[in-house]
């Protein structure tokens, strides 16, 4: 039976250890929020209190323990983000959010609001905003992938040569800032990766910003970007001026 006391303890689990990374630039327009994945096993059963029996349907379809405890942490966080926008003290279990047919959830309540999420085996991040479109990515560094040979296949000339520009340490690095920033700018206009990465070009340095965006869309002049600072993960938020 799925209780108040669940959804509290669940709220109090995500409020104590989630952390602010609004981009400071954005504080009176978006929210972004980031909580650590838990491999405590107690925090997994709370979060599966809070979910739909479709949920926990759908988490008990994967392999591993590991990826079951993701799904469940990170569908119980998303309710909790709803929750503070909602504003209320009503169970967890009832913050509803449906999807589009491409993946964007919104809140039934309250569909004006934009929300983004994202997750890696480490963390979740979510997004809100009530007066921009927004989009939200995030990617662990993992070891070992091609990113010089990825950028050549799927980034612009410009990026690829940004990616191979730099040393060893750093490629992996850049190859993911400017993949997250790509999902984050396609998830801003309601996309997935289907509609295709050349969709957006963005330039690091001097200054990150956005070089191309799709003209149906406004162009870049219409997109902000933000890489998302203080996690050791790699993250961006893109956001869109909706005119």
């Amino acid at each position: 039976m799925r209780t108040r006391d669940n959804s509290d303890r669940v709220s109090g689990i995500f409020a104590g250890r989630s952390r602010d990374l609004t981009p400071a630039a954005l504080r009176r327009a978006v929210h972004v929020l980031y909580v650590p994945v838990s491999d405590d096993p107690d925090v997994t059963r709370h979060c599966a209190a809070v979910l739909s029996d479709l949920e926990l349907q759908r988490a008990d379809r994967f392999a591993t323990q590991a990826d079951k405890a993701l799904f469940t942490q990170r569908r119980a966080f998303r309710r909790f983000c709803g929750a503070r926008v909602l504003g209320t003290s009503q169970p967890l279990s009832q913050i509803i959010f449906n999807e589009t047919d491409k993946g964007r959830p919104y809140l039934c309540d309250f569909p004006d609001f934009r929300f983004s999420f994202s997750s890696c085996r480490f963390g979740f991040v979510g997004a809100w905003s009530s007066t921009l479109a927004i989009g939200i990515d995030l990617e662990e560094l993992a070891e070992g992938l091609a990113a010089t040979e990825l950028a050549r296949q799927f980034f612009s000339a410009a990026e690829s040569n940004a990616v191979e520009g730099v040393n060893d340490l750093e490629r992996l690095r850049t190859f993911l800032q400017f993949w997250v920033l790509k999902e984050a700018a396609l998830k801003s206009i309601g996309e997935g990766l289907p509609f295709g990465l050349d969709a957006f070009e963005f330039e690091l340095e001097p200054d990150l910003r956005v070089v191309h965006a799709p003209k149906g869309h406004g162009g870049p002049e219409q997109f902000d970007a933000h890489i998302i600072k203080g996690i050791d993960s790699c993250a961006a938020l893109v956001t869109h001026r909706l005119t």
